[in-house]
């Protein structure tokens, strides 16, 4: 405890700092917040430790306000080790929870709007997605602003919106955390099976004896993990402890959302970035005062400011979703293990596919693995097979066309898998294309000069959207014009490969009575969005639904028995060590939604090489075997989970300033033995943003203590002010 007038060490959420000396205005304990100025800007910071600026104390300043919350002192300890594992300082960490600042102030008074869902307005896309944004909010009154960033639309879209009456000013508070204060219960509407019984056993028993433990809930797809760790977070929840459920993403189907209701007896309070601020404020301010103590939420809810936390769950543990690439580079998983480590309770990884970090720290003993084996409810796992390409060509199609000599379409689906498409229409079932490419045609070329479409501003081509009827840009979201002749010859442009919108125009014209949705980034921008195709597949107003990644994963459809991916060998060859992992995973994520229901599963992948160990592995069901021969191959590599990697990105809008600052660090690197320091090299998106980009990267064994020899390397040559050093510790993109 420290008394007014103590000079203490403050930590404030900003990068460049590890604590700067104040006085107290009143009495404080470590972790406590506190509200200060630097520079004669505001921060929330924490009481830190004891002040050790040597400065005189009639330099140092008072805190603004003393508050009567603070984090806990093992909470201090988790941002320390955090920050010499990532390479972040200390007030970098803790910017990730103190993300709410007007959660210390009272509510800003500000016009809040209701939206009319019976006006009559001609809905374009915009509009369409503001009403998503209020449906998904449960139509709670929001700010000018709050629709802007939720919604993803310009101001002026707004401003024609209110002039048009259709969004309403409403006179409301701002919403109190008390609107969140659920009191959850078991339902008692869940009786486990046997293996999901031993699991949920096992897992009560650390949560009963306290202490930290982590387990691994391996189980395929469709096993029930959910239902397992539901009952691990009521355990947890009932001895007055806060629980976290972590998601990849938040595309929280109304699944999901029904079945905690279901089992808990009231919603989940769900946390991301898409949240209305005055909501946002309410969460946090909730999670603070411990009114709210079980959420939902995505890799940033695990730096709410947590009380008394008891228990985390991480879904998917393998996603590459919880690697964090900008405010910071950390990953949530091995984040989280560590806080539930330093503060001594239970954490729960569950997956189909674990990461191969993961199944190592398995083997090493460090997790105890809980095994799903079969299917919920006495479901099947689906059949799962090749189709070579090779012999099975695609069959060209036609547009419908007034000109008897248009060109014929290339087809991208196999005879065989359009059979099985016919066949599971004419039976009434449901079919999912699975292709991980946004967009019509990812190259738009000049076929007799060369010319292709490019982002000016990154090294990439620019995708042709064909909905939009534009190009974009999936770096840097910059839009240009189609254009209907190449402008260095004149000549006529063409789209080169398939994206999901090429796909569903071939299956439009191969199968004209099918009902067809489309799922991917660009179609689903919101909750609301998302569910209104599930509700539609559900209801069997969908037959075929086509989309990327966003379909892989939590999505239960018991109508659906075919799935079918387009090009199985997307991904395989990539430079990433984790190409063949990531892709495994992928695939058998997708391949999981075929077969869920009371009708057996068929999954047919197409393939130039069926041969291919990964796509066998899947079609064998040897999953274990596939990842022990990748692991081998890491083991003798040095690769991780048996070795470590640093990336240093350099960064810089002038490519002599960047050329140069990396031959200085290349001057300066340092020698250690068992570490490598490769490069600089081009990145290979050598600019994104108007920013070029040039990589070093680190490597050495598992034991090497990479992270301050690295700290010590950049801190020695001075950094440029229009040079970006970015530091990432065992990195899953090596663009």
């Amino acid at each position: 405890m420290f008394n007014a007038g103590d000079i203490v060490k403050v930590l404030i959420p900003n990068v460049a700092n590890a604590g700067y000396d104040y006085r107290l205005t009143a009495p404080a304990d470590l972790g406590t917040f506190v509200r200060v100025n630097v520079m004669r800007r505001p921060y929330i910071g924490v009481v830190y430790g004891i002040g050790d600026s040597g400065l005189a104390p009639e330099k140092i300043r008072d805190t603004t306000d003393v508050f009567p919350w603070h984090l806990s002192v093992s909470d201090l300890q988790w941002i320390q080790k955090m920050s010499d594992w990532t390479l972040m300082t200390p007030g970098a960490v803790l910017r990730l929870i103190v993300n709410v600042p007007d959660a210390f102030s009272p509510p800003r008074t500000e016009q809040l709007y209701g939206y009319d869902f019976e006006s009559n307005v001609r809905m374009t896309d915009a509009r369409q997605s503001v009403a998503d944004a209020f449906a998904s909010n449960d139509n709670e009154p929001m700010s000018a602003s709050d629709i802007q960033n939720i919604a993803h639309v310009s101001a002026a879209v707004v401003k024609t919106m209110i002039n048009r009456g259709v969004l309403i000013p409403r006179d409301t508070r701002t919403r109190d955390a008390n609107d969140f204060d659920y009191k959850y219960q078991d339902m008692g509407t869940v009786q486990l099976n046997t293996e999901q019984s031993a699991a949920a056993a096992e897992i009560a028993a650390a949560i009963d004896n306290g202490g930290y433990s982590a387990f691994v809930l391996d189980g395929i797809t469709g096993s029930g993990k959910t239902q397992v760790y539901f009952d691990a977070a009521w355990r947890a929840y009932s001895h007055g402890k806060s629980v976290l459920l972590m998601m990849p993403e938040i595309a929280l189907t109304a699944q999901f959302i029904s079945r905690y209701e279901h089992r808990f007896g009231a919603p989940p309070v769900v946390w991301h970035s898409n949240l209305t601020a005055a909501r946002r404020r309410a969460i946090w301010r909730g999670v603070l005062t411990g009114k709210i103590r079980m959420v939902v939420g995505t890799r940033s809810a695990l730096f709410l400011p947590w009380q008394d936390l008891g228990l985390i769950v991480v879904d998917e543990e393998h996603d590459t979703s919880y690697k964090q690439e900008d405010m910071g580079n950390y990953h949530a998983r091995d984040m989280a293990v560590l806080r539930a480590k330093i503060s001594g309770f239970p954490i729960v990884l569950t997956s189909a596919t674990p990461s191969a970090e993961t199944l190592q720290n398995v083997a090493d003993g460090k997790y105890r693995c809980l095994k799903l084996t079969a299917r919920f409810g006495g479901a099947t796992v689906p059949t799962i097979e090749t189709i070579d390409m090779r012999a099975n060509r695609p069959l060209p199609y036609n547009l419908p066309s007034d000109d008897d000599a248009a060109a014929p379409q290339n087809g991208y689906l196999s005879p065989n898998l359009c059979n099985a498409i016919q066949e599971t229409l004419n039976a009434g079932r449901q079919t999912m294309l699975f292709i991980n490419r946004r967009g019509f045609a990812p190259i738009v070329q000049c076929k007799k000069c060369g010319w292709v479409a490019q982002c000016p501003d990154c090294s990439v081509g620019m995708t042709y959207h064909k909905h939009m009827g534009k190009l974009l840009c999936h770096m840097c979201g910059r839009m240009a014009p189609m254009p209907t002749k190449c402008p260095n010859c004149g000549d006529n442009v063409s789209c080169r490969g398939a994206g999901l919108e090429k796909i569903q125009e071939e299956v439009s014209i191969k199968f004209p009575s099918a009902r067809t949705a489309l799922v991917s980034s660009d179609t689903i921008i919101s909750r609301q969005a998302l569910e209104r195709i599930v509700h539609k597949m559900e209801n069997g107003e969908t037959d075929i639904v086509i989309g990327t990644q966003i379909l892989a994963k939590g999505h239960h459809f018991p109508n659906l028995t075919l799935v079918g991916v387009v090009d199985a060998d997307m991904g395989l060859f990539g430079t990433d060590f984790r190409a063949a992992e990531h892709t495994f995973q992928q695939l058998f994520q997708v391949a999981g939604r075929a077969g869920r229901g009371d009708a057996p599963g068929r999954v047919l992948l197409q393939t130039y090489q069926p041969e291919n160990p990964v796509l066998t592995a899947i079609c064998n069901g040897d999953r274990d075997a596939f990842m022990a021969s990748d692991m081998a191959a890491r083991r003798a590599a040095k690769m991780p989970p048996y070795g470590q990697l640093i990336a240093v990105i350099i960064e810089s809008q002038r490519e002599t300033v960047l050329k140069k600052f990396c031959a200085d660090l290349s001057a300066a690197a340092p020698t250690a033995a068992g570490v490598k320091i490769m490069g600089p090299i081009a990145a290979q998106i050598y600019q994104v943003r108007n920013w070029y980009r040039m990589r070093f990267l680190v490597a050495g064994d598992a034991r090497a203590m990479l992270q301050p020899l690295v700290r010590h390397w950049i801190d020695k040559v001075r950094t440029p002010s229009n040079v970006r050093v970015k530091l990432d510790v065992n990195p899953q993109n090596f663009m």
